[in-house]
């Protein structure tokens, strides 16, 4: 009790003096802007936000929102699709059809011997197959066969086939005969000719004449590409 006395006293002398009032209002003053101050940032302090849980999805709702977005692309990409009624097809797996034992393999379709193919006339090579240069204009150009000067009259298949055309146009006459496989024979710059389209010709048999100027054009194709039948002629 005389102690509280004695610091009362000391407080209450301290007062009167004019500078210790001064520093006293000081403390007071800040003192009360901190708990200002603390009392308004408490206020303000966010609270915390809650968690938001989604909503569950079933299945039937995430079909349904899913169709009602497809029809919504077709109505505005593809509205002919709505015009008319919609068909489901099917589509079934074609069925798989086995030999039966009985049964016969069917014969594959026969290719032509180049080790027999004989030469379409007699007498010697006058313009090979490939470039070279015209004796008359001066100018390359390209032969996509080879052009006999003929000693005969004779001009014959060098295999058997069918032909397939006779063409004119009005300068020389052209002969073509399927031999199968891919393969057709060409002949050009003759007359006479004695089998016609549709007609199945043998090999080495006579189909035409040369015409007067005694140069015969022979022409082998593969898959309608020129080869050179001098690499099959022998």
């Amino acid at each position: 009790m005389q102690a509280w006395r004695s610091v009362s006293d000391r407080l209450r002398q301290a007062w009167y003096r004019r500078e210790n009032q001064r520093l006293l209002i000081l403390i007071v003053i800040g003192l009360a802007l901190i708990t200002g101050i603390g009392i308004g940032v408490f206020r303000n302090w966010p609270a915390e936000e809650a968690v938001l849980t989604p909503p569950a999805v079933t299945l039937e709702d995430l079909e349904a929102v899913v169709e009602q977005r497809v029809q919504s692309v077709i109505a505005d990409f593809y509205p002919w699709i709505l015009e008319g009624p919609v068909e489901l097809a099917a589509v079934e797996p074609l069925p798989s059809i086995k030999p039966e034992p009985t049964e016969t393999r069917p014969e594959a379709e026969p290719q032509p011997s180049f080790e027999r193919l004989i030469w379409p006339v007699q007498g010697e090579i006058a313009t090979p197959f490939g470039w070279h240069r015209h004796p008359v204009y001066g100018d390359w150009r390209f032969n996509a066969g080879l052009e006999f000067r003929v000693t005969d009259d004779t001009i014959r298949t060098v295999l058997p086939g069918e032909v397939i055309a006779v063409n004119s146009n009005g300068l020389e006459t052209e002969l073509i005969i399927d031999h199968g496989s891919g393969w057709v024979s060409t002949y050009r710059s003759i007359k006479g000719i004695q089998v016609g389209p549709g007609e199945v010709v043998k090999q080495n048999q006579n189909i035409a004449l040369p015409e007067s100027t005694g140069l015969v054009f022979f022409g082998l194709t593969h898959n309608g590409e020129p080869v050179n039948p001098q690499a099959f002629l022998h």
